[in-house]
């Protein structure tokens, strides 16, 4: 809610519990988008795709899908009670029931009225020897971090050590590397906390006793998440990011982390999905990391028949406008 202010997000999450124990939670924000009679409401998170319902590890196979059942269910009517034109929601591939159960290769949404709008993202395998994993990332990629080993040092900060000294250093360099604030300061404290209770791991690189890039990795259990990242403006010629993903890899091995979650690969443009020039080479980049390629499943639901005609209408256009361009090119 405190990512995007400007949304008005509304927390309209709930769990169901048998009174004893907590079966299931759906987080589930509305934000509104557009003003006066554009104005529509959504479930989402930061404009984007929200996460999927939690389910208790403790339910056999039907018990689950009847609690799944019974939210969407209620989710439906609370999107009735707010006047809901879509709902997006994504499925962790952290989850124990992807990642434990050797890989699910169906999207499970659309039992529930969604329309698939998956994509790929890549996993990390840390139970790996690490020279396997060493030997599994590209030989380019290699040769940067032996490179910059000689240059650079790690800094890690979790909640034995949280400095919020050095997490502002981080804020103000992330500000700095996009060329403006991107977000509000009450976000950032709420990262700090994570780091604090133990959700989150700063990684920050040095160069001659001066930090010159940070990596913000989240954490639950056995899995991690690579998240915010940025790099000093006048070091841009030095392989920090590479340099960084590795010190991590090394850093969750060790502390028993099982899945590390790079991030979603962008190949091309899709439908519903155009990514920028700068998307698809931060993909390419990260696919010289290793690991293995995993479907995102993720899934839209319309609520409003004009609103699904007028989204659909606006991306056939802008995806055809992309073949348009493609075409010129060839």
């Amino acid at each position: 809610i405190k990512h995007t202010p400007q949304l008005e997000g509304r927390n309209v999450s709930f769990l169901i519990s048998d009174g004893n124990r907590v079966l299931g939670i759906f987080p589930l924000i509305v934000e509104t988008n557009g003003m006066g009679q554009d104005k529509v409401h959504e479930f989402s998170f930061g404009g984007s795709f929200g996460v999927s319902p939690a389910l208790s590890n403790e339910l056999s196979h039907t018990k689950r899908n009847k609690i799944m059942r019974m939210m969407f269910d209620h989710a439906d009517d609370i999107a009735s009670e707010y006047n809901i034109q879509r709902m997006s929601i994504k499925s962790s591939v952290l989850s124990p029931n992807f990642c434990g159960s050797k890989f699910a290769n169906s999207n499970w949404l659309l039992r529930y009225g969604f329309i698939d709008t998956s994509l790929n993202t890549q996993l990390l395998d840390l139970s790996n020897n690490v020279t396997i994993l060493w030997k599994g990332m590209r030989r380019d990629l290699r040769k940067n971090i032996e490179r910059e080993k000689q240059k650079l040092t790690v800094e890690v900060m979790d909640r034995n050590n949280a400095d919020f000294g050095v997490f502002d250093i981080y804020r103000e360099m992330h500000a700095l590397a996009a060329g403006r604030v991107t977000r509000p300061l009450e976000t950032f404290d709420v990262m700090f906390e994570w780091i604090q209770t133990g959700k989150a791991i700063l990684f920050g690189a040095k160069y001659e006793g001066q930090f010159v890039g940070f990596f913000f990795v989240t954490v639950y259990k056995n899995g991690a998440y690579n998240g915010s990242s940025c790099r000093h403006p006048e070091f841009h010629e030095m392989s920090i990011g590479h340099y960084l993903r590795w010190e991590i890899v090394k850093w969750l091995k060790n502390h028993n982390i099982v899945y590390n979650e790079i991030g979603v690969q962008k190949y091309s443009a899709l439908p519903y999905d155009l990514p920028s020039a700068k998307e698809i080479n931060i993909s390419k980049a990260k696919s010289g990391l290793g690991g293995f390629i995993v479907p995102l499943f993720r899934g839209e639901k319309y609520y409003s028949t004009e609103y699904f005609i007028k989204v659909h209408t606006q991306r056939m256009e802008d995806y055809a406008a992309k073949l348009s361009d493609m075409d010129v090119k060839k």
